[in-house]
């Protein structure tokens, strides 16, 4: 069963926030980590950055430091 246009226009209504959190409720209803595939190129990066934090070579920054250089991007 498909949603009508109807359907989807009145989502775009609700405020950020909720839609925000229809979209986590949605993905974690069919999101099964177990189930899914890690590419073998992603585990590369992710175990190179570990590294790198953990040498000392890379440094955690905050969210805000985040937001303000993705915004700057």
């Amino acid at each position: 069963m498909g949603m009508t246009p109807k359907a989807h226009a009145e989502l775009f209504k609700l405020p950020k926030k909720a839609r925000l959190d229809l979209a986590e409720r949605l993905w974690l209803s069919v999101a099964d980590e177990k189930s899914l595939e890690i590419p073998d190129d992603h585990k590369k990066v992710l175990k190179k950055r570990l590294a790198d934090y953990k040498s000392g070579e890379s440094k955690a920054i905050s969210h805000e430091e985040l937001m303000r250089r993705v915004r700057a991007a």
